[in-house]
């Protein structure tokens, strides 16, 4: 929750430079698939209005933080959302949905689900990896499901969309980073994943306690975790790579500058006072 401000103060204070506008999008897709149950929304305003608030605050803050890149690109005379880049950005935002809905569509809490329910559809041994495949995701199951199933599917996508939905960013900033890291960005990341990791927290103090266990939320926040831990280290190690080459350069141009002009370090130079008149 606390994430998208940052970032947004961070847009306003140094602009766009090592942002992904993938991710950005990306996190207001999932959000959207997420609280895409709007009938539990009117039931949580009346009997836990702080959590609809809360799914609120976050849905409005991943929302601010493109507009936030869209008004500072056009203060700076540029823009992010042409058609040209609109077009490139929707193609790489497919990369992560695509696959992120093809895994929730088998693996959720619905009577379609592989891993709740194998007998759903038998499978043919002696079938080719592409008719399996094709019987695996079919469309059939698809078009049956009613609506509080077509739910189940769309959490499911934003939980598994979530655990990729920063790698645009990991890559970005990788890129962009040079001798100095970003630590507004870096924080909002950061900040992002310790909410992911209270979940896991919460999930197994839930199955110790009640022996229930949310395996699709444990397993999207694990790749989750460990995705932002290489992203910090990739990060720090290239920064540190970065300056041990500025020092060298500099050790080199020192040596050069010595070699060159060594001649003249034992010549006395005349001290000038400038006080004297």
């Amino acid at each position: 929750m606390v994430a998208y401000p940052i970032l947004v103060g961070r847009i306003i204070k140094r602009g766009n430079s090592g942002l992904s506008v993938t991710s950005q999008l990306l996190h207001v897709v999932l959000f959207s698939l997420r609280y895409a149950d709007t009938e539990s929304w009117s039931t949580q305003a009346f009997v836990q209005m702080q959590w609809a608030a809360a799914r609120v605050i976050v849905f409005v803050g991943a929302i601010a933080v493109p507009i936030a890149m869209a008004y500072r690109a056009r203060t700076s005379g540029r823009t992010i959302f042409s058609r040209a880049n609109i077009s490139k950005v929707l193609c790489e935002m497919l990369k992560y949905i695509v696959p992120a809905f093809l895994i929730a569509y088998r693996f959720n809490y619905t009577s379609f689900s592989w891993a709740f329910n194998t007998t759903s559809r038998q499978q043919t041994p002696s079938g080719s990896i592409f008719s399996t495949l094709l019987d695996y995701f079919s469309i059939e199951d698809l078009v049956n499901m009613d609506e509080r199933q077509a739910y189940e599917v769309a959490w499911s996508t934003s939980i598994y969309l979530a655990a990729i939905a920063d790698i645009p960013q990991y890559i970005t900033y990788y890129r962009h980073v040079q001798d100095r890291i970003d630590w507004w960005l870096v924080s909002s990341l950061a900040l992002v994943a310790l909410g992911r990791v209270l979940y896991m927290v919460h999930w197994v103090s839930s199955y110790a306690q009640y022996q229930v266990f949310d395996y699709i939320s444990f397993s999207g926040g694990i790749v989750q975790v460990i995705a932002f831990c290489l992203f910090l280290a990739l990060i720090v190690s290239k920064v540190s790579d970065v300056l041990d080459d500025n020092d060298k350069d500099l050790e080199a141009h020192m040596e050069e500058f010595d070699a060159r002009w060594g001649q003249f370090s034992e010549v006395e130079m005349p001290i000038f006072d400038l006080e004297k008149k």
